[in-house]
């Protein structure tokens, strides 16, 4: 039984639409490992994650910090 998941980082994995947070590069990387072969109920519970999110709302609209906030200039043209 394997488990589609995708590695963010060297500490987040996504799976689904929950994003999986953990404190080493190796915990997410038996994490990783572990999906190939358990469910996924086994692989949090054997390889705990720090913390759990959710990627999406009910909206459909990610959650999270925005990439990057583009300001209106406080100077201006004559």
């Amino acid at each position: 039984m394997s488990i589609e998941a995708d590695r963010i980082s060297d500490l987040e994995v996504k799976v689904e639409d929950t994003l999986y947070m953990f404190d080493t590069k190796d915990r997410a990387d038996a994490f990783m490992q572990c999906l190939g072969n358990d469910s996924l109920q086994t692989c949090t519970t054997n390889h705990a994650p720090v913390s759990m999110r959710a990627m999406t709302t009910d909206t459909g609209v990610p959650e999270g910090e925005p990439g990057s906030i583009i300001s209106p200039s406080l100077g201006g043209m004559p």
